[in-house]
């Protein structure tokens, strides 16, 4: 229970702790807070590591996600989480560490510290991906591995989204010819002004959460956002046009209270919500846990900008954060369906039988992934064949056969063995390449899997018949987007919670 729900180990001197316990059973004696920290969770870890080492080693693919953050004393950390498929297709993650960083972040120290996390849990030859953000330390410390690096897509949309709205730049640095980006900064800086009176005035919210009773309303609460977050601006904002009507009434009554928005800023706010709607669905989409994410990212992304582009804002600050918002995504992912900077994307979307080749935007984009499967699945069946019997001279021969003339059987021998390889390179070459060729065939002539439909019980279905192509989509699949950007950040947003 500690361990699980991360509880002080204290918890066990806490006086209503210990009367619970002994009123479940007056007999059972609590382990001292010595005890648990000495033995009981070490012991812990010891079974749960040994356990996790065991289903590693029984897995042929495995792929990183690691992010490094710094304590609220200022010590820096690296986590890495690995995620797999064990034997039945279940999607496991598991946090392999936490490990303080004793120098600075160089990409040489970087790599240093993951290649000795690597070997301390015998993965060397099955890590297919690390994902990371987008840092140019961790970026350059992967390339050191030669591994192949993936970027997070929720911290590429987070960046994208976090510089059109400028949340984390002063005024000074605002572009002064772009009286829309004015505009934008100013009514962000109201809505915080609106919101920072009635959080510091008990007084001011009593009386919004009376009109909002007399009127029939829900009481809520107004919320505040933090710079670095942009959800937290689309969640005060969203606050601000549900209470809209009784703050603006309570407003002309309160002495000292921030101007309220016009009419026109009004619908600006509404059209900042609509705007920013689709970018918060798509990041709470790439942040689960339950289900692999890399296949979604192009069509997510190919449908975000859709979605944006069809929108038609009424305010001109509106229609400046559509053509922002648009920039700034297509600028960070208009390379997503290309083999490279990294080639999962592309791949897993073309494994996904929801999407196949029709999420891609240029069809040969699609062909180009899918040329790279297929030598991908002839290497593998090439790696995995058993090996191939090469003939060998006949040595069940008569005696007379063997006093014919040595030079005449040597001679044929040696054209034989010639002849057994070059058949055999020609052959392994064709039946590989052949082999490959007709499983990715047979997948694609396979129906569509409907878009709600869980794309590896597809495969665990269809492993008989699709064999190697079936261990290749579980490498691509492997591949979660969870990581700090990602889920710290809208983890909490059904509880109305912005965390930091």
């Amino acid at each position: 229970m500690i361990a699980e729900d991360m509880q002080p180990l204290s918890i066990v001197e806490n006086r209503g702790f210990r009367k619970l316990i002994n009123l479940l059973d007056s007999r059972y004696k609590l382990p001292s807070r010595k005890l648990i920290g000495t033995t009981l969770i070490p012991n812990l870890y010891e079974s749960t590591r040994k356990m996790i080492e065991t289903i590693l080693s029984y897995t042929k693919y495995v792929s990183l996600t690691s992010d490094i953050w710094t304590s609220l004393n200022t010590v820096s950390f690296i986590t890495v989480n690995v995620h797999f498929f064990d034997i039945d297709f279940n999607l496991k993650i598991y946090v392999l560490t936490t490990r303080k960083l004793d120098n600075s972040h160089t990409a040489q120290y970087l790599s240093e510290v993951l290649t000795d996390i690597i070997r301390e849990w015998k993965i060397e030859t099955k890590v297919a991906a690390i994902m990371t953000d987008s840092g140019a330390n961790i970026k350059a410390a992967i390339k050191l591995l030669k591994i192949e690096h993936i970027p997070c897509a929720a911290h590429k949309l987070n960046n994208a989204v976090k510089n059109a709205l400028k949340s984390e730049f002063e005024e000074n640095y605002i572009d002064t010819n772009q009286t829309e980006e004015i505009e934008m900064m100013k009514l962000v800086k109201m809505c915080r002004s609106i919101v920072g009176h009635f959080k510091h005035s008990e007084v001011s919210t009593r009386i919004l959460h009376e009109k909002q009773k007399q009127l029939n309303s829900p009481v809520l609460k107004l919320k505040q956002d933090i710079a670095i977050h942009w959800n937290s601006t689309l969640i005060m904002m969203e606050r601000l046009l549900l209470v809209k009507e009784p703050l603006m009434l309570v407003s002309m009554g309160l002495p000292r209270c921030p101007d309220m928005p016009s009419n026109e800023q009004w619908q600006t706010i509404n059209d900042f919500v609509i705007l920013l709607k689709p970018f918060e669905s798509l990041t709470i989409q790439l942040s689960s846990e339950q289900q692999p994410t890399l296949s979604k990212v192009i069509p997510l992304i190919r449908g975000l900008l859709l979605s944006v582009n069809n929108k038609n804002p009424a305010t001109f600050t509106g229609k400046f954060l559509k053509k922002k918002l648009l920039e700034q995504t297509t600028k960070r992912f208009e390379n997503i369906e290309d083999l490279y900077p990294s080639q999962f994307y592309a791949k897993a979307t073309l494994l996904d039988p929801r999407f196949k080749k029709a999420a891609f935007t240029l069809n040969d984009n699609a062909n180009d992934a899918e040329q790279e499967v297929q030598k991908e699945i002839a290497d593998y069946i090439e790696t995995n064949a058993p090996e191939r019997t090469v003939l060998e001279p006949n040595v069940h021969q008569t005696p007379e056969q063997l006093q014919h003339g040595s030079q005449s059987i040597s001679l044929q021998e040696n054209l034989l063995t010639y002849l057994e390889t070059t058949v055999t390179t020609l052959w392994s070459q064709t039946t590989y390449t052949s082999t490959a060729m007709t499983l990715f065939k047979q997948y694609m002539n396979i129906e569509f899997l409907n878009i709600h439909d869980d794309p590896i019980l597809f495969w665990k279905n269809n492993k008989q018949m699709l064999g190697a192509l079936c261990e290749i989509a579980l490498k691509y699949f492997c591949t979660c987007h969870i990581c700090i950007i990602g889920k710290s950040i809208f983890q909490s947003r059904s509880n109305n919670q912005c965390q930091t």
